[in-house]
């Protein structure tokens, strides 16, 4: 009967390890805890069959199997604890450098501002799946990674399967992947083919068995190491790829620290490893969100040490966090206040999603949160919503941009608020309106001058191709073309000079502007050559 007992109890041992490695697959190491979870649970379960069997006082040595177990948790969590090593975990993010906003952040070319956003992203997508009735009932659509690819800012979406049934009626795989422009939100392609090539996404998320992601990864000698932030990305030739992070605890078994990727083909499984140094440059997001923030609130924290009531000197981040780009590299963006502060910002920090490199711009302004109430207020008469803000540099000054969306999700006009008052914020039904509207309140209010600009001031003479005008907000703006510097629309209102009514096409004008690399540009000067000096308010 011992024997029968003794055989069933290895039996469940084994059954229940394959359990734990098939389904949940912890990472086989001390240092994390579902494996001592894991460890304790099965220690627990072999000392009571061994009690249950025996049923005699040496049997309950077997419990030592659990106090051992016990034993590691504790000690464990004596080599986790912020007690102890909070000086180790305000480490982790590394050395962060202080830096000036103008010089280092790019002005934005208007035109390659974000409209979509993710839940948008979603409708777009799957409006699209529907005009193929055959294939909207076989897929669907999960997640949407925003992608960086040959200059431009991409969503991109595997179509994954819709149920286990779909599936096995799909072994080979779903049929390719959904990206849409971010700039452009009438811009969403299906994508089937590259070069010819029909694309699948055999191994994903969404598979079951061993075609699921994770597992593939995980039974290919992945067991005793993290893995987390399972990104879709596109190489340069718009090839599909998974990246995803490992990781490791380096406080006991708390501090998660990237420390490098593996990138999956999912379409045959194949694999390469790479450090966080080495990896190809197309891929974007090798830093997972959440650790990122996770260590820059261990930064903010502990800066007095653990034991700090009054909070002084304490820091954490705002609630919310974005992608943003600057220079073709792609950064997480969040803005960093006094624990406690409710509407103020003591500046904002960007993470770079490839090194961790972290950079702190100490400007005081007013939250995300803020900002957004700020702009929905500009026109609470239509109840919009505003999204999450981007960070920008718009004519020389932190700038929150973000777009107002009605109750069914569409966009409606866009917005521009100022960081270090946001009580300016210019609206309009397009970028380049609330650009001009957004510029024209920092002149009332005198706080937009040459001097505070990071890019050089250029004059300019040629003659008028085209000039339009506009009204935002009872103020009138004149839009100019000139034959000399075509690619540009350059914008002034019309208290800039009462000769602006007076132009017409083919007059010959003098411009003053900065030279951003935006296609539309707010002027700083303007004068007719034609009319001299009659009229001008300069």
């Amino acid at each position: 009967m011992k024997k029968i007992g003794l055989f069933f109890l290895g039996f469940l041992i084994i059954g229940f390890v394959f359990f734990i490695d098939y389904v949940i697959m912890p990472v086989w190491s001390l240092n994390y805890p579902l494996t001592l979870i894991a460890l304790l649970v099965l220690a627990a379960i072999a000392s009571g069959v061994i009690i249950g069997l025996v049923r005699q006082k040496v049997a309950y040595s077997s419990l030592l199997l659990v106090a051992i177990v016990l034993v590691l948790i504790v000690g464990q969590f004596f080599r986790s604890t912020s007690i102890f090593h909070h000086a180790e975990k305000r480490a982790l993010i590394g050395d962060i450098q202080e830096k000036q906003f103008t010089t280092e952040i790019s002005p934005v070319d208007l035109t390659k501002l974000p409209e979509v956003t993710p839940n948008m992203a979603l409708n777009l997508g799957d409006k699209r799946l529907g005009e193929d009735l055959a294939l909207g009932s076989q897929v669907t659509l999960q997640s949407f990674w925003a992608n960086h690819v040959d200059g431009e800012l991409y969503y991109v979406a595997p179509l994954a399967h819709s149920g286990f049934f779909r599936w096995l009626d799909n072994k080979e795989g779903t049929p390719g992947y959904i990206i849409i422009n971010a700039a452009n939100q009438r811009d969403v392609k299906l994508v089937r083919e590259i070069d010819g090539e029909a694309i699948r996404i055999k191994y994903q998320p969404s598979s079951f068995l061993g075609d699921d992601l994770k597992r593939k990864i995980y039974r290919s000698g992945y067991r005793n190491i993290g893995l987390t932030d399972f990104s879709f990305e596109l190489d340069d030739e718009f090839k599909p790829h998974w990246v995803v992070t490992l990781y490791k605890n380096r406080v006991g078994a708390s501090g998660s620290d990237p420390v490098g990727v593996v990138i999956v083909d999912p379409a045959t499984g194949d694999m390469e490893e790479y450090d966080l140094d080495n990896m190809p440059t197309w891929v974007d997001r090798a830093i997972p969100m959440d650790i990122a923030i996770d260590q820059i609130n261990y930064w903010g924290r502990y800066v007095n040490g653990w034991w700090n009531p009054s909070k002084r000197g304490m820091l954490q981040t705002t609630d919310g966090t974005k992608i943003v780009y600057n220079n073709g590299r792609s950064y997480y963006y969040t803005g960093i206040t006094s624990a406690g502060a409710d509407e103020s910002t003591i500046g904002f920090m960007l993470v770079d999603t490839r090194s961790k490199e972290s950079v702190l711009y100490r400007i005081s302004g007013a939250t995300e949160n803020a900002a957004m109430r700020s702009a929905e207020g500009a026109v609470q008469q239509f109840e919009y919503t505003a999204t999450f803000p981007v960070l920008i540099n718009l004519e020389g000054e932190p700038t929150y941009y973000m777009t107002l969306l009605d109750r069914q999700g569409l966009i409606k006009q866009f917005a521009f608020v100022n960081v270090k008052d946001y009580s300016i914020v210019g609206i309009g039904e397009s970028k380049q309106q609330a650009s001009s509207n957004y510029v024209a309140r920092l002149r009332d209010r005198g706080q937009w001058s040459p001097l505070e600009n990071a890019y050089e001031e250029v004059e300019l003479t040629g003659k008028v191709v085209r000039i339009g005008t506009t009204t935002i907000d009872a103020a009138t703006y004149y839009y100019l073309l000139l034959d000399t510097k075509a690619e540009k629309v350059f914008i002034a209102p019309l208290s800039m000079s009462n000769q602006l009514p007076l132009t017409k096409e083919g007059d010959q004008v003098r411009i003053h502007y900065f030279d951003s690399p935006s296609s539309s540009v707010n002027l700083s000067n303007f004068k007719n050559l034609d009319i001299g000096e009659a009229g001008t308010n300069n």
